[in-house]
């Protein structure tokens, strides 16, 4: 039976309180990657740091990300991902350190999207926003008001009966000083 992998995914959170240039500076270096290939771990989409890892290599790698400042998940792989994912290891090019693999569809430039023609149109001061249809239908409640008073401005809120009595105390502040030195 062979062990769970797991992958390790960045989609371009950072940590609260960090700043996300500081984040990006601390992710080249632990990289030692170029600007735009940190840029692109940035894009919002998420991006496979590492895969086919065991679980405390993962927590290692989510460690190392964290003190760097990034927001990081770790995933287990399916048996079906890991097999379709399997690539021959070059011994020349085998990964050292922390190098992120980026999938193919982050390469990718975002196609344009062509809107449809829309009129935006700005509307007459005190015109309805919603269309007619768009209006739900309104059904009046009537609300018995009748006991409900209104008191005059700067008059007291609560009644004579309803008003605790306040008790004036004599306190000795006699040996109280504002003076520094004693």
């Amino acid at each position: 039976m062979s062990e769970e992998c797991y992958e390790v995914i960045f989609r371009g959170d950072v940590l609260a309180g960090q700043s996300v240039i500081e984040v990006k500076q601390r992710l080249a270096q632990l990289f030692n990657a170029d600007a735009a290939r940190i840029d692109q771990m940035f894009s919002g989409k998420p991006v496979v740091v590492k895969r086919n890892l065991d679980m405390k290599t993962a927590e290692r790698y989510q460690s190392s990300l964290h003190k760097a400042g990034a927001l990081v998940d770790i995933r287990p792989i399916t048996a079906d991902e890991a097999i379709s994912e399997e690539k021959p290891v070059d011994p020349s090019n085998s990964d050292s350190g922390l190098t992120p693999e980026i999938k193919p569809e982050q390469d990718q430039q975002p196609q344009e999207q062509v809107l449809e023609e829309v009129d935006f149109g700005v509307s007459p001061a005190g015109s309805d926003v919603l269309s007619p249809e768009e209006k739900k239908d309104f059904t009046p409640v009537d609300v018995d008001t009748s006991s409900l008073t209104i008191s005059e401005a700067g008059s007291d809120v609560l009644a004579d009966e309803d008003k605790q009595n306040f008790v004036p105390r004599e306190v000795d502040t006699s040996s109280l000083s504002l003076d520094d030195a004693e």
